[in-house]
């Protein structure tokens, strides 16, 4: 009896230890994919972090005079900062934007043109510009005129 006993003992502790060890090794599996994705989230918020984004709108400001507004949205310093008219500016007087130094986050410059009777209702244009990701950054966008 005292071998039987014996014997139900040991499986019951080898059980337990075979238990513990799938446990264990489920856990730190578990603990291994969210720590890789707790870095991958750094490393993308130090990106971010890193990255400036210009986009621009047309503001109106009487009948046929309208200002372009260029503006950083993103969270780094952006410096060189270019635009080119993808369109052709039909209508539009004066469109004229020398490189801009430097915009900081949430900053903004505009510059004023004139519209003739039958202007193009949208403009397309590139901004271009430099920051502390990347040189050259792009970024294409329609506006409604």
């Amino acid at each position: 009896m005292e071998t039987a006993s014996l014997i139900v003992s040991i499986i019951a502790i080898i059980g337990s230890i075979f238990t513990y060890l799938y446990h264990d090794r489920k856990i730190k599996n578990q603990e291994k994919r969210l720590n890789d994705y707790q870095l991958k989230r750094f490393e993308l918020d130090d990106i971010e972090n890193n990255k400036a984004q210009i986009k621009g709108d047309i503001i109106k400001i009487g009948a046929g005079n309208r200002s372009l507004r260029i503006f950083n949205a993103g969270k780094s310093t952006a410096h060189n900062i270019r635009l080119e008219t993808l369109s052709e500016p039909i209508g539009i007087i004066g469109l004229e934007f020398t490189p801009y130094e430097m915009l900081n986050p949430q900053e903004k410059t505009e510059t004023s043109f004139l519209l003739t009777e039958g202007h193009a209702p949208t403009l397309k244009v590139r901004f271009i510009w430099n920051d502390n990701y990347k040189e050259n950054n792009e970024y294409i966008q329609v506006i409604t005129i």
